[in-house]
């Protein structure tokens, strides 16, 4: 099984953290920016014409609305449905901070919602078809984010065969720990600007216990202009 692991396009609150060196005035659960948009129909030009990404058999998203957009393109390039993937959202979940400065949850966007953002998401069989994604608000332990990491991994394991090629918009922080886990090394961290994406081959079902994944690259980001290149 081949995963390409992608990172959203910038954000607006990546763009007030480039601008402001702070996240004060923070979005819950922000929309792209112009750039963002741009950065995400460059991967999606990419991806017509790239062989591996021609290979890409299913799509996946957090739900996030940032990864929604960005995956609504690929969607579009792709022929593809993009499945939302609810424990994929990055660390900490969705929340805005009180007066006090202490983060609060905050629910994410609802599956109708959503859909005006990208019309081939496909809800989570586990959620309600009705209500808004919880928002996953959590502790921002590594201990937290590596249990969650480890289920992603597993489900997606369990959900495909070798002959499968995913790609899975999510985030840049949480990828750390999906690399993590699917390498299994604990302390890498990995440099991945905005649409960057990372290509690794998991090993065969009946492969060596000691066989990790082949890692074809990671944060690769050669569909971007100079210009267009965000953090």
């Amino acid at each position: 099984m081949n995963i390409i692991l992608v990172r959203h396009a910038q954000s607006a609150n990546n763009l007030l953290y480039d601008e402001t060196g702070s996240s004060e005035g923070r979005h819950a659960d922000p929309p792209l920016t112009e750039l963002g948009h741009t950065q995400a129909a460059a991967l999606a030009d990419f991806a017509r014409t790239d062989a591996t990404w021609q290979g890409v058999t299913h799509l996946y998203c957090s739900l996030t609305r940032r990864a929604v957009q960005t995956a609504a393109p690929l969607a579009a390039a792709l022929g593809l449905g993009v499945q939302g993937l609810a424990l994929a959202y990055e660390a900490g979940g969705l929340f805005q901070r009180d007066a006090e400065g202490v983060p609060q949850p905050v629910p994410g966007l609802t599956h109708a919602e959503l859909l005006a953002e990208s019309p081939a998401l496909r809800w989570p069989p586990e959620l309600p078809p009705q209500q808004p994604w919880a928002g996953g608000f959590e502790e921002q332990d590594h201990a937290v984010l590596g249990a969650r990491a480890a289920q992603v991994v597993a489900g997606l394991r369990e959900a495909h065969g070798s002959g499968d090629t995913l790609a899975l918009v999510t985030h840049g922080y949480f990828t750390q720990f999906l690399l993590r886990e699917f390498i299994g090394h604990g302390t890498a961290y990995f440099r991945l600007v905005n649409t960057s994406t990372t290509l690794l081959t998991l090993p065969a079902p009946d492969a060596p216990e000691d066989w990790g994944p082949l890692v074809g690259w990671v944060g690769r980001f050669d569909h971007l202009r100079p210009e267009q290149v965000s953090h």
